[in-house]
C-alpha cells in the first residue's frame, strides 16, 4: 500500500471516529447543568439542597418560506422564519427540612419539572418590492408600487409543568 493510500484511509477513520464521537451528543435534548451547593455546608450550619437541571438544545427545522404571488418580483418572505425544536429539561430541587429543635432531618420538600416540550419560531421579514412584474405593453415597463414591509412575529409555545412533594 502506498503512503498517499494510508494517509487517505488514516484521514477517513479519524473523520469516522470524530462523527461517532459527536452524533450521541448531538442526539441529546439538553445539557446536564450541575449546581455545587456543596460550598454552602462549610459557611453555613445547614444541609444544603440538591439541585439538578439541564439547559435545551434547540434543534432548527426547514425555513418558513412564503409562496411567490402573481405580480410580485420576489417571494412573500425576505428573511424566512425558522422553526426550533427542543424540549425543556428535567428539573429537581431536594431540599432537606430539619426539626428546629434537635437539627435532625425529619423530611425533604422537593419541587420537581418532567420534562416538556418546545416549539418556537423566529421572526421573519417581508418586503413587497416597489416595482410590479414587466407589463405586457410594447416597452414591457414595470409598473410602480408602494413598497411594504412587514415584520413577521415570533412565537413561543411550551407546556411546562412540575410539581410538589414531601418525602
Amino acid at each position: 500500500m502506498k503512503l498517499t493510500s494510508r494517509a487517505g484511509l488514516a484521514v477517513l477513520m479519524t473523520c469516522m471516529a470524530s462523527a461517532a464521537a459527536v452524533a450521541p451528543a448531538a442526539a441529546a435534548d439538553s445539557v446536564p447543568v450541575p449546581v455545587p451547593l456543596e460550598g454552602l455546608e462549610t459557611a453555613l450550619p445547614v444541609e444544603v439542597p440538591e439541585v439538578r437541571g439541564g439547559v435545551p438544545l434547540l434543534k432548527p427545522g426547514a425555513p418558513v418560506t412564503g409562496e411567490r404571488t402573481e405580480g410580485r418580483l420576489i417571494g412573500e418572505h425576505v428573511l424566512p422564519q425558522l422553526p426550533l425544536h427542543s424540549a425543556l429539561p428535567e428539573t429537581v430541587l431536594d431540599a432537606p427540612v430539619t426539626d428546629p429543635l434537635t437539627q435532625e432531618r425529619v423530611a425533604g420538600l422537593g419541587v420537581e419539572s418532567v420534562e416538556s416540550p418546545v416549539e418556537a419560531l423566529s421572526p421573519g421579514l417581508g418586503v413587497a418590492a416597489p416595482l410590479t412584474e414587466p407589463g405586457a405593453g410594447p416597452l414591457g415597463l414595470p409598473g410602480v408600487d408602494v413598497p411594504q414591509l412587514a415584520l413577521l412575529t415570533p412565537a413561543l409555545q411550551a407546556t411546562p409543568n412540575a410539581g410538589t412533594h414531601l418525602s
